[in-house]
């Protein structure tokens, strides 16, 4: 029998079809990433009202399904323990998802389910085929995903010094944010701030690590996501304090990273201050309270045009967003939760956080602890935004990242 990981059948040619899935797996993960919807939507009505039902879903969906399918039909599955506990929590996400949308089916509840297959049913597949790999080939994925975010932010960096923009973004805006290679400055940011997080994980040499700090925090800076600016503070910190530093004892690695920190801080400082002589935090002149984040409050009037029972069990999404524009003037409801109460009613909306903290409870087990305060961050981020309720490759991001932390794992292979 042929060694070649968790996923293992008899045939000799098996770790040669192995192989040719796990390169498409990583094209096709690529492609979700790298394929946004401001891209999408020059050739497709990926997220417009316009369009069939196959131009709403990524193309990347269905090649990963397809991957996943080959997978169940080409080898024999044996799991590490944590791993089954991880498709566990898969099963039953994926149970309590189809029994939401089958109670608004039932009820006539009128709701748009892309974003549920374009961000969690398609993190969710991604995850089961992760499983199925080798160790070592789940750190080279994790690191080419991390490879594209310091990539994006290096992007975002350059449209921030030459004012313009390398995707088309056609949403008006007082200041100039850069988007790098994402759909959204508010994202680019959001990428930045936790990817400083997951370098700590990455098998790369600590210079070429803090160097890639140094560009994603630049990054975000330049991003103009004043909350995730903030986070990617916090984040060089953790990962200063966290990230193992080889020393010839204990006292030598904590003088060691005390002399990181001295530097680390200096050139912290300076960033800054040329970062704000070059205009990138002029949105932090005015605070953090302003007509924007005022939006993200003002949402929340919506309910009070809900009856009990719409507010229980889900209301029609189409017209709580004429509301936001007839009455608030907002034309995008910029709160996932919101959201997720308007088509889930609140009690679909807590089961649907329970499905999605059982999920990554499991997921997280055995981690590192940079890799659960990175997660912990993530979902901060998200949730000041509507980052959690539309298409975005964030889920199979931070889901694909976390599987590339081995710390604790027990791997058991078949004999």
């Amino acid at each position: 029998m042929i060694r070649s990981g968790y996923a293992v059948t008899e045939p000799s040619d098996s770790r040669v079809l192995l192989r040719m899935l796990y390169l498409s797996f990583v094209a096709f993960v690529l492609l979700r990433i790298g394929l946004n919807a401001l891209i999408l939507n020059q050739f497709v009505n990926y997220t417009t009202l316009e369009g069939s039902t196959i131009e709403k879903i990524h193309p990347a969906f269905y090649g990963i399904g397809l991957i996943a399918v080959a997978i169940l039909l080409n080898y024999r599955i044996e799991l590490s323990a944590q791993d089954v506990g991880i498709l566990r929590a898969i099963i039953v996400f994926l149970a309590g998802i189809c029994g939401l949308l089958l109670m608004l089916s039932v009820s006539g509840q009128s709701t748009s389910s892309g974003y549920i297959l374009d961000t969690y049913i398609v993190a969710c597949m991604a995850v089961f085929v992760m499983m199925t790999l080798p160790n070592q080939w789940r750190s080279n994925l994790g690191e080419l995903i991390l490879l594209f975010l310091i990539l994006s932010a290096a992007v975002g960096i350059a449209e921030f010094a030459l004012r313009t923009r390398l995707l088309p973004y056609a949403a008006g805006e007082d200041v100039f944010r850069p988007t790098g290679l994402s759909d959204h400055p508010l994202q680019l940011g959001q990428w930045c701030a936790v990817g400083i997080c997951f370098l700590s994980v990455a098998r790369w040499r600590p210079s070429f690590k803090l160097m890639g700090v140094v560009i994603l925090f630049v990054g975000a800076l330049a991003s103009g996501a004043r909350i995730a600016s903030v986070a990617a503070c916090v984040s060089c910190a953790l990962f200063l304090i966290l990230e193992p530093m080889p020393a010839r004892s204990q006292v030598d690695s904590i003088q060691r990273k005390m002399m990181l920190a001295i530097a680390g801080l200096i050139v912290l400082i300076a960033v800054i201050g040329i970062m704000f002589a070059a205009g990138a935090l002029s949105r932090f002149e005015g605070g953090f309270v302003d007509q924007s984040s005022l939006a993200r409050v003002s949402i929340y009037g919506v309910f009070d045009y809900l009856s009990w029972k719409e507010f229980l069990f889900g209301a029609d999404i189409a017209r709580v967003q004429r509301i936001a524009l007839d009455i608030f003037g907002l034309p995008f409801i910029e709160s996932s939760f919101v959201v997720f109460t308007v088509q889930f009613g609140l009690i679909g909306a807590i089961l649907f956080a329970m499905l999605l903290a059982n999920l990554f409870r499991a997921l997280l087990k055995g981690r590192s602890a940079i890799v659960m305060l990175a997660t912990v961050m993530f979902f901060a981020l998200a949730l000041t935004n509507n980052a959690l309720s539309v298409k975005s490759a964030d889920i199979l991001i931070i889901t694909l990242l976390t599987m590339c932390d081995h710390t604790g794992w027990s791997r058991r292979w078949i004999k």
